[in-house]
């Protein structure tokens, strides 16, 4: 049995199109496109929107169950994001940056090692790489030496080879 989509969603076109340009570039843009295209009935079921819209028919079935219970609301509500909260305490995280800024944690071994070590909070590197990208920062470095660069036999190349250069003459045409 088809369901008749342009009696069984609340709004009107023009209202569905305003929320999805209002929501564009968020996750909701999509839910108000789906309904929207079911309510034109330029795709008379949820299974001919799976290639428009790029989603499985199963999701596109959860937010349809959505809309039924609780209308454009319950399909606009955000998500609650699953997993742990972060171990990382304001005042441990305002230590971290000052060291950073200090140039102290260059790699994110480092930074682990002291996050361990003076906070007692035990965070893998990889876990330590997306809360970097989460609060976006990122470790800046300088380039990477050799071990067995001498400072003082780079002084004292780049002092004799300042002086070997000067004393070049451009060709004289």
């Amino acid at each position: 049995m088809w369901i008749n989509y342009s009696r069984q969603i609340r709004e009107s076109l023009s209202e569905l199109k305003a929320h999805e340009q209002r929501l564009r570039g968020h996750f909701a843009a999509d839910r108000v496109k789906m309904l929207r295209l079911l309510k034109s009935r330029r795709h008379r079921s949820r299974r001919a929107l799976v290639p428009v819209l790029g989603y499985c028919e199963r999701q596109l079935h959860r937010w349809w169950e959505l809309y039924q219970a609780g209308g454009l609301t319950a399909l606009l509500a955000e998500d609650q994001r699953g997993g742990r909260s972060e171990q990382l305490s304001a005042p441990a995280w305002q230590a971290l940056q000052e060291r950073m800024c200090a140039g102290q944690i260059a790699r994110l071994k480092e930074a682990q090692a002291y996050l361990q070590h003076d906070w007692s909070i035990a965070y893998h590197v990889s876990g330590l790489s997306r809360l970097f990208q989460r609060r976006q920062v990122k470790l800046k470095t300088g380039r990477r030496q050799h071990r067995q660069t001498s400072p003082v036999k780079q002084a004292r190349f780049k002092k004799t080879s300042a002086k070997r250069w000067s004393s070049v003459k451009p060709n004289e045409s």
